[in-house]
């Protein structure tokens, strides 16, 4: 009995860890940071992403594909969601850039939580686009 208990336990574990899939990290003032993935053709990515704000500071949000192609753009963006559908088998590149007017002083690095998915994982595009 025990040891269906812990496979049981590791089993709803397992189901957890695989359906979340975010990242949270700090981007300095005035600095670029990119996450890429591989993804295959036609594949339905969704994500959200969350920007604490900080004062005298913009941050832009963009999704690219390895030819450059833009999928997303947002400019001085701090909480929204986007979605997307994959044409190839690619590598994607999500990326965050911090800009800040020069002698504004020290300004603290803003914390970025991102997540998300893709495939079955993902949810519906209009479910997306109505919140």
């Amino acid at each position: 009995m025990a040891r269906f208990r812990v496979l049981s336990l590791s089993l709803s574990l397992l189901f957890v860890v695989q359906s979340v899939v975010s990242i949270s990290f700090y981007l300095p003032v005035r600095s670029r940071k990119c996450l890429r993935e591989e993804i295959h053709k036609d594949v339905l990515v969704t994500g959200e992403y969350e920007i604490i704000e900080q004062p005298n500071t913009k941050t832009n949000l963009k999704i690219t594909d390895s030819s450059g192609h833009i999928l997303y753009v947002k400019e001085d963006a701090t909480k929204g969601k986007f979605a997307f559908t994959t044409e190839d088998y690619d590598m994607f590149e999500v990326c965050f850039e911090s800009k800040s007017p020069m002698g504004t002083g020290r300004v603290p690095d803003q914390q970025i939580n991102l997540d998300m998915k893709h495939g079955v994982e993902a949810k519906n595009y209009e479910e997306v686009c109505l919140h």
